[in-house]
């Protein structure tokens, strides 16, 4: 198979992939807010806390920071396929439930394009939304009334990217060209308590998003002495207006025949959503080829979100990662002495903020990657654990203990490598 063949065999796997994947619901209410629940840590590098920024390998295609991709072997086409499980306990001061979700698929490939041109594409998802809320209040100016509201949400965000990187001497450039693509909806009832023979409203409201955004990113790898080597990174996008249109939909439905009414169907066309600019900075130290240290900063400039011209409503995001790993022996002849035995944690202040308090997580991470030789292809299994809790009991809220594991997957097969034998 020649190699415009096998291009051409990738993107129509590449493409099967996007639609047998779909979005994955993230079940958290705190995925009510915005476009959605944006991971704090997912990636190859998910079990090192999520760092990213400055990371850069010849095994895993780093889409966090497209600079990275002037890493990868010159001879080998990759494959990449990454995905969550997650086990959720929510609790407030009052109710207790779990919830299980997989989440945060990403499928990716990588090639040296020409001398040191490197190319990446792929598909990621982006924000995860799915919620179901109950609320049960009484009446304002009737206490003998009350009324039910049933708050559903579901859908999010996909990315499909292509990405360029070039190295000059050093310092390595990239860019990520991404296609930002799904919807939003939210769907209410509202039931007047105990029944009658008259009707309940129902309410939706969707938001269909179809835009582009540009990440940059750069990363400089130092040699600091024989044994040592520092590497900083940094990428970042500008604030962007993604184009949308939103739709509400109003109907007071009969409870005796369930004849649907309109009230209100509202389209308005063209809207805009302001994502705002995001910049991560970072820096990874590595000690004999075995010992490797890194750590990031993110920062969202989230105040100034805004969707259709409405209020900013948000605080600004930050977060802090660490991790690391130990190598005994990256050309051993062991299973064992080849791993890469990793552990992070990360702190993330949200821009979620409610009830006078603000939504932050808390992670820890441990995990392995595992290389495996082939004969003709060399892989690098990739097992994550993340550990973490998000919000608060106080003030009425809501806390999450959460649980995940991340898979990821990677292939190096020897497409422009020329057999010596026939």
């Amino acid at each position: 198979m020649n190699f415009m063949r096998k291009i051409v065999f990738s993107i129509v796997i590449f493409l099967c992939s996007i639609s047998a994947f779909g979005q994955n619901n993230s079940g958290t209410p705190y995925s009510k807010y915005g476009l959605g629940l944006f991971p704090d840590n997912y990636g190859p590098y998910t079990a090192m806390g999520g760092v990213s920024v400055a990371m850069r390998d010849n095994y895993n295609i780093n889409f966090m920071n497209p600079a990275s991709y002037t890493a990868l072997d010159t001879l080998r086409f990759y494959f990449q396929l990454g995905v969550s499980g997650e086990y959720v306990d929510i609790s407030t001061n009052k109710e207790h439930s779990k919830y299980q979700v997989a989440q945060n698929a990403s499928i990716n490939m990588a090639f040296r394009l020409y001398k040191k041109l490197f190319m990446s594409f792929g598909f990621n998802e982006k924000s995860d939304i799915g919620y179901d809320i109950l609320y049960n209040n009484e009446v304002i100016g009737d206490p003998s009334m009350r009324f039910l509201q049933h708050i559903e949400g579901e859908g999010g965000l996909n990315e499909a990217y292509l990405g360029l990187a070039y190295q000059f001497g050093k310092l390595s450039i990239g860019v990520n060209s991404s296609l930002i693509f799904g919807k939003v909806e939210e769907r209410q009832t509202l039931q007047i308590l105990p029944l009658g023979s008259g009707y309940y409203l129902k309410t939706r409201t969707q938001i269909d998003i179809f835009d582009a955004l540009f990440t940059m990113g750069a990363q400089l790898p130092l040699q600091l002495n024989k044994n040592s080597n520092l590497t900083l990174g940094t990428s970042f996008n500008f604030g962007t207006n993604f184009h949308g249109k939103k739709t509400f939909e109003a109907y007071k439905i009969s409870m005796t025949n369930g004849t649907q009414t309109p009230i209100n169907d509202e389209k308005w066309e063209d809207g805009n959503i302001h994502y705002p600019f995001k910049m991560i900075i970072g820096t990874t130290y590595e000690y004999k080829k075995r010992w490797l240290f890194s750590g990031d900063y993110t920062f969202q400039n989230m105040s100034q979100y805004q969707e259709f011209g409405g209020e900013r409503v948000y605080k600004n995001y930050h977060k802090a990662a660490l991790g690391g790993y130990f190598q005994p022996d990256a050309t051993g002849r062991h299973w064992w002495q080849r791993n890469k035995y990793m552990a992070g944690t990360y702190f993330t202040k949200s821009h979620i903020d409610l009830n006078d308090h603000t939504i932050n997580t808390y992670g820890i991470t441990v995990g392995s990657q595992i290389p495996v030789r082939l004969r003709t292809q060399e892989l690098m299994l990739g097992v994550a654990f993340d550990f973490g809790m998000r919000g608060t009991r106080s003030n009425n809220l809501i806390l999450e203990k959460y649980a995940k594991v991340r898979i990821n997957i990677a292939f190096k097969e020897r497409w422009f490598m020329k057999s010596k034998i026939n």
